[in-house]
């Protein structure tokens, strides 16, 4: 494994293929980096910032695996990110932004922390393309995924309670179990949140939204009368 240590800051380098599962790279900042089929499994990597960086080689298709580390308060900006593995990951104040993150599987991350006996919760994605992705049994209550695209994503039984999802593509998800009560929809575009499947009260729309909802229960929608 090439030598790195907490607090490394790391330009254009090739890490591709390399193992740094159960490793302590804390509070480091990589940028332009290459981490193709790199296993990161049950590492430490809290407080790092990726930059820029490349997690899955276009032609092998070989994605990097971070199942299980620990990744509290991690940043990743304009990173490629296509079908990585982030199940099971500590993801506390976990950050995607303007990342490609097609296919990835964040199921069953951990995003909370628990204070004064009460449990909060921190999770971001912002500006990203999760299409095909996974957020399958996550507790992601007032976290933010916001402008991004999350076409044929998979949602069971995710609790998005009070998330905002401003601005986001729900086109095709499955949304088996999801809870999303409270949830801020406004600017987002989907096509099947069943009313009659899915609990949506207290959700904030647009007026122009309303037809979406209004055509799986087969009603019509006529302008009134003058």
């Amino acid at each position: 494994m090439p030598y790195l240590q907490d607090e490394s800051v790391v330009k254009a380098e090739d890490f591709s293929n390399q193992d740094f599962s159960h490793s302590t790279l804390r509070d480091c900042v990589f940028t332009d980096c290459q981490f193709a089929g790199s296993n990161f499994r049950a590492a430490d990597l809290s407080r790092t910032e990726f930059i820029r960086c490349q997690f899955n080689d276009p032609t092998s298709q070989l994605p990097a695996d971070f199942s299980q580390a620990n990744l509290r308060d991690v940043h990743f900006s304009h990173c490629n990110l296509t079908v990585v593995d982030f199940v099971r990951c500590e993801a506390y104040a976990l950050h995607f932004e303007h990342c490609q993150l097609q296919g990835a599987d964040l199921s069953r991350i951990d995003c909370r922390m628990p204070i004064s006996g009460t449990e909060l919760t921190d999770f971001t994605m912002q500006h990203c393309n999760f299409a095909y992705g996974t957020l399958a049994e996550n507790f992601l209550a007032e976290c933010e995924i916001t402008d991004c695209r999350l076409t044929e994503a998979n949602l069971d039984r995710c609790n998005l309670r009070g998330a905002n999802l401003a601005g986001s593509e729900l086109h095709n998800i499955s949304a088996s179990g999801l809870t999303i009560e409270d949830a801020d929809l406004r600017g987002c575009s989907f096509n099947n949140l069943h009313p009659r499947d899915i609990s949506l009260a207290g959700v904030k729309l647009h007026y122009s939204q309303l037809m979406a909802l209004v055509e799986p229960l087969g009603l019509v929608l006529e302008p009134d009368p003058d």
